[in-house]
C-alpha cells in the first residue's frame, strides 16, 4: 500500500461514494405519517418573536438593583451572625461542669 492511499484522499475515496449512495435513498414522506386528527388540529397562531420577548432593563439599572439586593442580604447575614455570637448557647452551670470535666 502506498503512502498516498493512506492519506486524506483515501477517506475521500471511501466516504465520497458512500455519501452519493446515501443521497439516492428514498425517504418516506412525512405527510403520510400524520393522522387525520393531527392534520385538522387547532394549532396556536404564530406570533412575531419581538412581541414575545420581554425587554430587559439597562445593565446599569440592573447592576444597581443587584448591588442593593446583595448589600441588604450581607447586612442581614452580619446582623444574624452578631446575634448568634452574642447568644448564650450553654448556660453557666453546664459550662462549669464541662470545664471541670475537661480540666479535672
Amino acid at each position: 500500500m502506498s503512502s498516498q492511499s493512506r492519506g486524506p484522499r483515501a477517506w475521500v475515496r471511501v466516504i465520497g461514494p458512500a455519501l452519493l449512495v446515501a443521497g439516492c435513498a428514498q425517504i418516506p414522506q412525512l405527510d403520510d405519517t400524520l393522522s387525520a386528527s393531527l392534520e385538522s388540529a387547532d394549532y396556536p397562531a404564530l406570533a412575531p418573536i419581538e412581541t414575545l420577548l420581554i425587554p430587559l432593563p439597562e445593565p446599569r439599572e440592573r447592576s444597581e438593583e443587584v448591588r442593593q439586593d446583595l448589600e441588604s442580604r450581607r447586612d442581614a447575614l452580619q446582623d444574624r451572625a452578631r446575634r448568634l455570637n452574642n447568644a448564650t448557647v450553654v448556660d453557666e452551670e453546664t459550662e462549669a461542669r464541662m470545664r471541670a470535666g475537661v480540666e479535672g
